[in-house]
């Protein structure tokens, strides 16, 4: 296994086969300028997953998003470490890897972006455009990458009116832009806020990508609407979010009309663990939501209730280890959620999973653990089966997807 306290570099394990693989990249922040972040790569074959590459100070001190294009990775650095000292940080990186996921190479200089970018799409012509959120600078961004080795800057959002709410913690003292999400058409953005408990919707020109907000969707005060996604359930389309602060699940049905995307009143509001669940402890907050490649399931995850003990999955024999869950809910016809599974999530806090193309695999990066877990799943129920395996690799791990 590896940590942190190894020299800077890449750390390349053998020369393995990758015919029949599935690759994980993964992000790990560090602690500051002098212990800075880093990239791995896991392979998953034959049953077993493996740690093949560790790539330390290539996105900066805190790495989190990744956005891939081809063979291209654009990685997003929220750099904490800058903010502490008085600085602005942020920066997006551009790198390259090959084919078999050992080898990851930066390209030209990193991009500073608004501080605190979390979340990044694609979007536009050709998907030429990267829009950016961005948690600490409170506002959006939006780069070209049709030169996928040169982005450039195309537009900065800010959000100047702004008032908090009474009660409100140090999290929502600003807005705080952490998602951006593409709708089925392609002509819209929705950027949760969780700062100012409001659902931004951005008009985007696909040429141009520029976009502007169009209008806002209010989410209930305080609660902190953090991820989104779009369902296509038959010939309606739906809008979930969950919130971090209140531990909630949001659901709209969604229109498009002549004055574009309307999400109309709330189809539903229930608590991350379904209606009538019992309370959580005070430290639990949402964090991801995805929804199954067939639109049929949608699941969440919820950190710090430490509510679920699994055998290790790093080593069974080793004994039994706290789990925060994954909540897994079937998608009615008429956009209601059924609750269907509470499944462990591997570890503490699931900060971000993320499902295979074929959704037979959730992979989740488990910030407190430093910890990659792999859930097999079957796709014509749509439950977790098995924790396939983990991976420690270290850090606060905040990020994991696969590379397909």
């Amino acid at each position: 296994m590896l940590y942190k306290s190894l020299a800077a570099g890449v750390i390349a394990f053998g020369l393995p086969t990758f015919a029949s693989a599935t690759l994980i990249f993964t992000t790990s922040m560090g602690a500051n300028a002098t212990d800075p972040g880093w990239l791995s790569t896991i392979k998953y074959v034959d049953g077993k997953l493996e740690l093949i590459s560790k790539h330390l100070s290539i996105c900066g001190v805190n790495p989190s998003w990744l956005e891939f294009a081809g063979d291209h990775i654009y990685c997003l650095d929220e750099d904490w470490s800058s903010a502490a000292v008085g600085a602005a940080g942020g920066a997006l990186n551009t790198l390259k890897t090959t084919r078999d996921g050992t080898k990851l190479t930066s390209v030209g200089q990193p991009l500073k972006t608004l501080p605190g970018p979390v979340s990044s799409v694609r979007f536009g012509q050709s998907l030429k455009g990267l829009a950016i959120a961005s948690y600490g600078g409170n506002g959006t961004q939006s780069y070209d990458i049709s030169s996928p080795d040169a982005p450039k800057v195309v537009q900065e959002l800010t959000i100047d009116n702004f008032t908090p709410k009474k009660g409100a913690d140090p999290q929502q003292l600003q807005p705080r832009p952490h998602h951006v999400v593409l709708d089925p058409t392609g002509d819209f953005i929705v950027a949760p806020d969780l700062g100012s408990d409001l659902l931004r919707i951005f008009k985007v020109d696909k040429n141009t990508l520029k976009y502007v907000e169009a209008k806002t969707v209010p989410t209930p005060d305080l609660s902190g609407p953090r991820h989104g996604a779009f369902a296509k359930v038959g010939s309606e389309t739906y809008f979930y979010v969950i919130t971090e602060r209140s531990n909630e699940i949001i659901g709209w049905k969604v229109t498009y009309n002549s004055d574009g995307l309307d999400f109309g009143r709330e189809l539903f509001i229930i608590p991350s663990h379904g209606p009538g669940s019992a309370a959580l402890p005070a430290t639990a907050r949402g964090a991801e939501l995805v929804i199954s490649p067939d639109s049929k399931f949608l699941l969440v995850s919820s950190r710090f209730e430490n509510s679920l003990a699994i055998p290790n999955p790093e080593d069974k024999a080793s004994g039994q280890v706290q789990s925060d869950p994954i909540i897994n809910y079937a998608i009615q016809a008429d956009g209601t959620l059924k609750l269907q599974q509470i499944y462990a999530a591997g570890g503490i806090n699931p900060r971000h999973f993320s499902i295979s193309k074929d959704g037979s695999l959730v992979v989740t990066a488990l910030q407190k653990d430093g910890r990659v877990a792999l859930i097999k799943r079957d796709v014509q129920t749509g439950n977790l089966t098995e924790i396939a395996g983990a991976v420690h690799v270290g850090g606060d791990t905040t990020f994991a997807k696969f590379k397909e």
